[in-house]
């Protein structure tokens, strides 16, 4: 899945710094910016135990799904004849409120997605929201659902990797059938769990063996950039969205983070650590990020010694940078807790 400051191709690097620490076989290793869920479905691999949180709702969908859920869900209640992703990926689309607003129906200028994949993303997405409404799946069908709806729409989206533009001509993969596919569920035996809370409030609610932080780095808002996806997973249903802008951006006052706002993101991440209970924090950063190194420094070393490693990696390009900096410098921070 395409995403802003995904750590996909820096894990190997994450893992080497986590298996140093003398914890027990198992032990809990909490993701709580877990975004994709790329580092958190690493270490349920590995066999930790994972928690993992983001407080924006397709963020969440990928976490119930990636990380909480052990099995493929069975939807037997629906009593369908044949697979639920055939299923959905069977149905006839229409013209619903992502096909009128997110793609050239009609004229409109937006183009998020092909009319006809619009189509199809509204059908499926009514038919999983009727589903839930008439208690025909469970909570933790209703996610799989929607993350493996999240995770196709992705791959056809008119964009380069976030959704804050759509590409003014049709990239080759948008122009792809859409086609949704079961998610990658495994069982790793231990008691995993998703959350989706504001990481503040939830970081002292719970004891960890490893405290993984992967805030935002700068002022682009992970809200307004994926706001298509969170769209798609919030649904329109019960109050359909007042959307605006070239973009047809919706509403994401409320979901700002402090971590991207220079002047609250220190505080911000000072509070976080302060109140963690966890016996070691890892926490990634790069060159480019709003907080200052020296000030993340000063701020980990408040609960104990701090180790830091760098890696050169190639930066991610997103629609509004120039390309001009192609490499970047990613700081991990090791502090082990001691006060």
């Amino acid at each position: 899945m395409r995403y802003y400051g995904c750590k996909t191709k820096l894990l190997d690097y994450i893992e080497d710094v986590v298996t140093t620490l003398p914890v027990k076989k198992g032990a809990i290793f909490f993701d709580i910016f877990s975004g994709t869920t790329a580092v958190g479905q690493h270490f349920k691999k590995l066999g930790y135990t994972v928690y993992s949180n983001d407080f924006l709702e397709f963020a969440y969908s990928l976490a119930r799904t990636n990380i909480e859920t052990a099995k493929i869900p069975k939807f037997k209640k629906l009593g369908l004849s044949d697979d639920i992703i055939d299923h959905l990926n069977k149905l006839k689309g229409k013209a619903g409120f992502i096909t009128k607003n997110y793609s050239p129906f009609n004229g409109n200028k937006r183009q998020y997605l092909s009319v006809e994949n619009a189509k199809k993303v509204d059908v499926i997405r009514e038919n999983i929201e009727n589903w839930k409404n008439s208690k025909l799946i469970s909570e933790t069908e209703y996610y799989y659902l929607i993350a493996s709806l999240i995770n196709a729409i992705s791959l056809v989206a008119n964009v380069t990797g976030t959704y804050a533009a759509f590409l003014k001509s049709w990239d080759r993969r948008a122009l792809k059938n859409i086609t949704l596919e079961h998610g990658e569920v495994f069982d790793n035996k231990k008691e995993n769990r998703a959350f989706r809370a504001d990481a503040n409030d939830l970081v002292g609610m719970h004891k960890v063996d490893i405290l993984y932080l992967d805030p935002p780095y700068n002022a682009r808002q992970f809200a307004s950039n994926y706001f298509f996806l969170e769209l798609v997973a919030e649904g329109w249903f019960r109050k359909i969205p007042e959307i605006y802008g070239n973009a047809g951006m919706r509403p994401y006052e409320d979901q700002k983070s402090d971590y991207s706002i220079s002047r609250k993101a220190a505080d911000a991440l000072l509070d976080l650590v302060t109140k963690a209970k966890a016996k070691y924090i890892l926490l990634s950063y790069n060159d480019e990020g709003i907080i200052p190194i020296p000030v993340l420094k000063k701020i980990l070393s408040t609960r104990g010694e701090v180790k830091e490693y760098t890696k050169e990696h190639k930066r991610y390009r997103a629609i509004n940078q120039d390309g001009s900096k192609i490499i970047t410098k990613e700081h991990l921070f090791l502090l082990t807790v001691k006060k």
